[in-house]
């Protein structure tokens, strides 16, 4: 068991208040990445790059002591993070924003199944019942939006992948946070993105020179606005179980569509919408049972 069980109720609410503004925060990304016309990889080397500044100026304005030890833990999960972002803002080049968060909403049924398995939660088995019906409702949301030409089977692909990747960064940043804090953990597995990215940017010739003109405004609003919905969301790990932060996700689903209608005009269709309604509908059934809260380091 990674964690232990204690009740915080002050710092639990205030998880929970994080994790649902870093969502909103969050959820901005992919439709700012879609407007961009800067190359994927070097945009998201950049996003990185400007955003660990900013984790930097909190670090040093917190009178931290530099601490191999955060370091050191922070390394895995940066790689995954960087990997997974890679996936995941290559698929919505792909495919369309909202069937990239519809297949992103399955990730609490696997959390569903680590917190069973590593966080000794013990859902009821009527939740797994529950869970399978999600599956009809991402399908049927996923199907539709082919049909209207705005999606790609290999970008459906990758934002499947780019979910596991995901889940497994939440998984290991839940364990890195019972042992440091938010802020140098974000510091240093951002600075460890940076590796897998900048890889990538130079193995499809996209190259690492800055941005220009006005290539900055979408590097400087995903660096501050989504960066800080990840400091937020690590934040909240540390004070609240990995199956409500499974939950609060799934306000992802909703939100992220809006943005894109607003900034992309990719409109949701009606079949959409109720497949979207089915999915949001059943994994709240899936993930919404108490849990004892657990608690990690600030």
């Amino acid at each position: 068991m990674f964690m232990k069980n204690n009740l915080i109720p002050n710092k639990a609410f205030l998880g929970r208040v994080s994790s649902v503004i870093a969502i909103t925060l969050m959820a901005l990304a992919p439709s700012i990445i879609k407007l961009s016309e800067m190359e994927i990889f070097r945009l998201i080397f950049w996003r990185l790059l400007v955003a660990s500044f900013f984790y930097l100026n909190l670090y040093i304005f917190s009178r931290r002591k530099f601490s191999f030890k955060e370091i050191r833990i922070s390394l895995v999960g940066g790689l995954v993070f960087g990997f997974q972002l890679i996936l995941f803002f290559s698929s919505i080049r792909e495919t369309s924003v909202l069937n990239a968060m519809v297949i992103g909403s399955l990730q609490p049924i696997i959390f569903l199944f680590i917190a069973t398995r590593f966080f000794n939660e013990r859902p009821s088995r009527s939740i797994y019942y529950w869970s399978f019906l999600s599956l009809a409702g991402t399908a049927l949301t996923i199907q539709t939006g082919r049909e209207e030409g705005v999606t790609s089977l290999s970008g459906d692909v990758l934002a499947f992948f780019g979910m596991l990747l995901f889940c497994l960064y939440f998984v290991i940043s839940k364990k890195a946070r019972t042992e440091i804090d938010s802020v140098p953990y974000q510091l240093w597995l951002t600075i460890f993105a940076l590796l897998p990215v900048a890889i990538a940017a130079l193995s499809f010739g996209e190259g690492l020179s800055p941005p220009t003109g006005e290539e900055w405004l979408p590097v400087l609003i995903i660096s501050l606005i989504p960066g800080t919905g990840h400091l937020l969301q690590n934040f909240a790990h540390g004070h609240v179980s990995l199956v409500l932060m499974g939950l609060i996700n799934l306000l992802a689903v909703a939100i992220v569509p809006l943005y894109a209608w607003w900034l992309l005009e990719e409109k949701p269709g009606l079949v959409q919408l109720i497949g979207i309604g089915i999915v949001i509908g059943t994994l709240a059934m899936v993930v919404s049972r108490p849990t004892r809260q657990l608690t990690g380091i600030g």
